[in-house]
């Protein structure tokens, strides 16, 4: 299928965006499994950066039983309903302050990161390269957000030649000492469940977006569109990618396009150019 979306919704949405100038503009999106395709290492699917790390053998033996240990523990938290959002955002935070001080202690490197985005295991799905392409050539602000290593991100970025000055990363910085080796991390720790504009007001660029109040959100996850909450935006877009078939069904009235079958960017640059048109 491709695509699910209301006609009616969504013709009527783009017209509204297409009205104002592109200089209203601005996008959030996530980036594993939204800007990203999973693939197979070693005959198991990875479907994020720090997955790589792990299926590749980078870091001490111990790491991938611990890291196990912390998601049985931590994992079913994380898009529970049943909890509190206050509980659950406290249990993420736990749980990635825990993982990254195990990436410290299981020795990672800037090198291991390197040599795992050169393999390019993880690509960028069909037509992200004209998505950003478009945005830099309209000089429209795009915020990633992730949990991600932030510097990982911006690798893969550079190495396709997509990395530009409207780009903005939000996603987990790290210390380093002169060999390379972790150790220490930055603050805000950022996870699955804090990637929403409040935490942008702490960067400098937030000015550059305080005035664009249009928004195109593109995400993989429910909470994904928590990268909006705090922002006083006029007009949303919401681009859900619905990788498994199990998540159509939950993301069927959450998202105003719902991209399946880990489509291409194909129908979202469509849209895209006519917005930036006008």
């Amino acid at each position: 299928m491709g695509s699910i979306y209301n006609k009616e919704n969504l013709e009527s949405k783009i017209a509204t965006m297409s009205l104002e100038k592109v200089e209203n503009l601005h996008v959030l999106a996530d980036f594993d499994k939204t800007f990203t395709k999973a693939t197979e290492i070693n005959g198991k699917k990875i479907s994020s950066l720090i997955g790589q790390l792990r299926a590749g053998g980078y870091l001490t033996t111990n790491y991938s039983e611990d890291s196990n240990a912390l998601f049985k523990h931590y994992g079913p938290f994380e898009h529970d309903q049943t909890i509190s959002r206050p509980d659950r955002l406290k249990l993420m935070e736990e749980w990635w302050i825990k993982h990254t001080e195990l990436l410290i202690n299981s020795r990672l490197n800037k090198r291991d990161m390197d040599d795992v985005v050169s393999k390019n295991y993880i690509k960028l799905r069909p037509g992200v390269d004209i998505f950003l392409n478009l945005l830099k050539k309209y000089k429209v602000p795009i915020v990633i957000m992730s949990g991600a290593p932030a510097y990982m991100i911006q690798k893969q970025l550079e190495l396709a030649g997509l990395l530009s000055d409207n780009i903005h990363i939000i996603a987990n910085w790290y210390e380093y000492d002169q060999a390379g080796y972790v150790i220490n991390y930055k603050k805000p720790v950022i996870h699955s469940l804090n990637k929403h504009e409040t935490t942008v007001r702490q960067f400098p660029f937030f000015d550059q977006l305080r005035e664009r109040r249009n928004v195109i959100l593109l995400g993989d996850q429910i909470d994904d569109l928590g990268m909006i909450e705090g922002f006083d935006y006029k007009n949303l877009l919401t681009i859900g990618f619905a990788n498994e078939k199990t998540d159509e069904e939950k993301f069927a009235d959450k998202f105003d396009i719902l991209i399946t079958e880990n489509n291409d960017f194909g129908f979202i640059n469509n849209i895209l150019v006519n917005i930036c048109l006008g």
